[in-house]
C-alpha cells in the first residue's frame, strides 16, 4: 500500500467519524425544538410579570442560541465529512508531514 493510498484510506475514515458525530448532533435537535416551543408557548398563556418575563426571555434566548450552534455545530462535521473524503491534495499534505515528503523524494 502506497502512501497515497494511506493518506486516502485514513482520510476516508475521518470522513465517517465526522458523519457519524453529525448525525449524533442531529438527535438533539427534537430535544431543542421542544424546549424552546415549550418556552415560546408559556408567553402567550401566562399572564406578563416581571420575573415570568425575564425568565421566559432568558430561557428562549438560550434555546434559540443552543439551536443555533447545533445547527452551526451539525452543519460544520458535515463539512469536514465532504472535504475529508474527497481528500484533496490539502489534505494529503496535512496528513502526510514535509519529512515523510522530503523523504519519499530523496529516495527517489
Amino acid at each position: 500500500m502506497s502512501r497515497k493510498e494511506a493518506v486516502l484510506l485514513v482520510s476516508r475514515a475521518l470522513a465517517i467519524i465526522q458523519l457519524i458525530t453529525a448525525l449524533d448532533e442531529l438527535t438533539y435537535f427534537p430535544n431543542r425544538i421542544i424546549a424552546l416551543l415549550h418556552h415560546a408557548q408559556h408567553d402567550s398563556v401566562l399572564p406578563p410579570s416581571n420575573v415570568h418575563t425575564y425568565f421566559s426571555t432568558y430561557f428562549t434566548l438560550n434555546d434559540r442560541v443552543e439551536l443555533a450552534f447545533l445547527c452551526v455545530r451539525t452543519a460544520a462535521f458535515l463539512i469536514l465529512a465532504v472535504v475529508f473524503w474527497n481528500c484533496g491534495p490539502w489534505i494529503e499534505r496535512v496528513l502526510l508531514s514535509k519529512s515523510e515528503d522530503q523523504e519519499e523524494s530523496a529516495g527517489a
